[in-house]
């Protein structure tokens, strides 16, 4: 029986090695591997993709391939599990409840919102950026206008890019001589406060699934911030916790059962 798998890693021997776990150690010399796609770095993080393999080999029949898939399983999971019990977490405050207050500032004054500012003028976009202060801690820079959405891109990747370069520019001093050290966050159209809500609802929706199936739930490679949102609505459920694996642009959260029999189950608003 031919068995089949597709595996990703930093680079192509790091993909043929999550392959071939993936298909099980005692086919590793049977093993036939073609790459798919090779690794890209991207620039400043957008466009990087991992390594991708497809990975073949001859199994005299299925039993071993079943007795293979429950090894592997059960070996993934004990991976997944962190030696000791996860460090309490402190909650995030949701974005939505975030509260703003308008900062009126001149040119040169504050230099990220000079560079967003510039930007939008630079490629003709139709949209407007104003600078709030956040009664959490920092600033925002918020772009509204018809054609602001196209600085959003999937699953806010172009954003993302965007607010990063624009905490750089506070790297230079401003026309009073200051440099502002404190964080910048840019949205457009209250993004940020619909994707951080989606995030949420998966989070409470794979809680469930671990605790109804009584296994280890692993999530597709996130961002820090995007990790963060996981671990904060995760750590108010009951039975299970999260903990954070892999390396780079490929770390994933998993969800995990911190009792065999909780004494209840996490509330699925979406199921």
């Amino acid at each position: 029986m031919k068995r089949e798998v597709i595996a990703i890693g930093k680079d192509v021997q790091e993909a043929q090695a999550n392959a071939a776990e993936l298909l099980g150690a005692s086919a590793t010399d049977n093993i036939v591997y073609e790459v798919l796609d090779f690794p890209k770095k991207g620039f400043l993080g957008i466009g990087a993709q991992p390594a991708k393999v497809k990975a073949t080999v001859e199994l005299p029949d299925e039993a071993p391939a079943r007795h293979e898939k429950k090894h592997h399983q059960k070996k993934v999971e004990e991976l997944a599990l962190p030696t000791e019990p996860a460090e309490p977490r402190e909650a995030m405050k949701p974005d939505s409840e975030i509260v703003l207050t308008k900062i009126e500032a001149a040119e040169g004054e504050d230099r990220s919102f000079d560079f967003v500012n510039r930007l939008l003028a630079n490629l003709g976009i139709n949209a407007t950026a104003t600078l709030y202060r956040q009664d959490e801690g920092g600033r925002r820079i918020c772009i509204d206008g018809e054609d602001a959405g196209m600085l959003i891109g999937h699953h806010g990747e172009t954003l993302d890019a965007l607010q990063y370069l624009s905490n750089l520019a506070c790297s230079k001093k401003n026309i009073n001589g200051e440099r502002l050290h404190d964080h910048v966050t840019v949205d457009i159209g209250s993004y940020r406060a619909k994707r951080e809500e989606t995030l949420r609802a998966l989070a409470r929706r794979m809680a469930a699934k671990a605790l109804r199936n009584k296994r280890n739930v692993m999530l597709e490679p996130m961002n820090a911030y995007e990790r963060r949102i996981i671990h904060s609505e995760v750590q108010g459920i009951a039975g299970v916790s999260t903990n954070s694996i892999g390396s780079e642009n490929n770390r994933k959260v998993v969800i995990y059962l911190t009792d065999k029999k909780p004494a209840a189950k996490a509330e699925d608003a979406d199921e």
